[in-house]
């Protein structure tokens, strides 16, 4: 099954490529302040994993909110990266190069903490793909790692350290600011798979 990948170049979707080896991985800059880094990582990891990379700009800066799009928080969520239906412009996005690319499934790395956003929810992952199946091309929305925590997902890819030592997960920029929730999560698992100490 020809499948797609949106490889975000962190811990995630990095463990997903290097394990189940996509025929394509998508990285979107859509104007979220650490993209270039994202962009960065993410083709880096598909040259040592010899993987097609594709790099798309569709950038909507002024739709975001909260710390990935250097904005207020939304009060929409109490998330302080929440930027508003962005999941599911981006798996709208990715589910358009597949078609155009001939793959037949769309792959997120969406693990179980993510549940606390309602688009990482088993509802919208549910909802979302009916959605993409009764459409031309009936593409398939997979989650392999919905039911996993990001240790157990690392665990399980086999992605070796020298390929996961690439990702970068800060939200506001090119460098680890250290305290962003992705850079928590970033340090956490890092911890619990004896990578960082």
């Amino acid at each position: 099954m020809p499948s797609l990948l949106l490889l975000s170049g962190g811990i995630d979707s990095i463990a997903l490529a290097s394990w189940l080896r996509p025929e394509v991985c998508l990285t979107v800059d859509y104007g979220q302040r650490a993209a270039a880094a994202e962009v960065q990582a993410s083709a880096q990891v598909c040259r040592d994993l010899e993987l097609r990379h594709q790099v798309l700009h569709a950038e909507i800066p002024s739709l975001g909110s909260g710390c990935m799009a250097g904005d207020a928080a939304s009060p929409y969520s109490a998330n302080g990266e929440f930027w508003p239906f962005r999941n599911q412009y981006l798996i709208t996005i990715a589910s358009m190069l597949a078609m155009k690319a001939g793959c037949d499934a769309v792959l997120i790395g969406t693990v179980v903490t993510d549940r606390r956003h309602a688009d990482g929810s088993p509802a919208f992952l549910s909802a979302l793909s009916e959605v993409l199946q009764i459409q031309e091309g009936g593409i398939r929305l997979m989650a392999p790692a919905a039911k996993m925590t990001s240790e157990e997902l690392v665990r399980v890819s086999g992605v070796t350290t020298s390929v996961l030592g690439w990702a970068h997960s800060c939200h506001t920029g090119a460098l680890a600011c250290g305290s962003c929730p992705g850079c928590i999560k970033h340090s956490t698992v890092m911890q619990a798979v004896g990578l960082q100490r």
